[in-house]
């Protein structure tokens, strides 16, 4: 039975490839590192900022060089994304649907807090999140659950009715180690291919997990 949902951000709700390619390549530049085409920066997704700036320099960087490529980033970023972030087709009716129909509705994601944020008020007001949470110094990154159990906490939701909505193999782990039941869709940022051998449903479209979502929960 699902009572509520929490939903990832980048690849599951938005497709921001785009916003997060332009900012990469242009804090690269900033210190002489090559470009990459967006395909690729889609695999360096997915683990937060660090982890993003980290594998598009490549190898084995020292940890200053990743500070200072991921400090010119930030601002970067900053500019990109407005032009570069799109809702997936679908996912507005999807989600105003949810609402009317009463379900508590929350994001969790491995972006960094202050954009999440600006993406969901710019993107997203006409949604009552009932949380919304983004990668944080004093919170741990998905996998761990801890951010998942903070807005089961919340809802006043058990985790075992909260379905956890998201692209990646880390959403799985998060919905699982939160003890919610994790939800995979094959539109984003990972290859369905390296999805199938989980054990969580994999959606091939956003009308597949509008009716998933939308099955009869508490005993109605």
């Amino acid at each position: 039975m699902i009572r509520a949902a929490i939903f990832d951000l980048d690849g599951t709700l938005v497709d921001s490839l785009p916003g997060i390619s332009a900012g990469l390549n242009r804090a690269l530049a900033t210190h002489g590192l090559p470009p990459h085409p967006a395909a690729r920066v889609k695999g360096f997704v997915g683990n937060g900022s660090r982890m993003l700036v980290r594998r598009g320099i490549g190898g084995a960087p020292p940890d200053e060089l990743v500070e200072q490529v991921h400090q010119d980033f930030l601002p970067a970023y900053e500019e990109s994304w407005r032009e570069g972030t799109h809702l997936y087709p679908g996912i507005r009716e999807m989600l105003e649907d949810l609402h009317h129909e009463g379900l508590p509705l929350a994001v969790c994601s491995n972006k960094p807090h202050h954009y999440t944020v600006e993406i969901m008020t710019r993107m997203f007001d006409w949604v009552p999140w009932a949380m919304i949470l983004g990668q944080q110094n004093t919170l741990p990154r998905k996998p761990d659950p801890t951010g998942a159990l903070q807005i089961a906490e919340r809802m006043e939701v058990s985790p075992p009715e909260i379905a956890f909505v998201g692209d990646s193999l880390v959403d799985f782990e998060t919905g699982r180690s939160a003890g919610m039941q994790p939800i995979l869709v094959a539109w984003g940022f990972s290859p369905p291919d390296t999805l199938k051998g989980t054990t969580a449903p994999l959606l091939p479209s956003v009308a597949s997990l509008r009716a998933f979502l939308q099955v009869p929960r508490r005993g109605d």
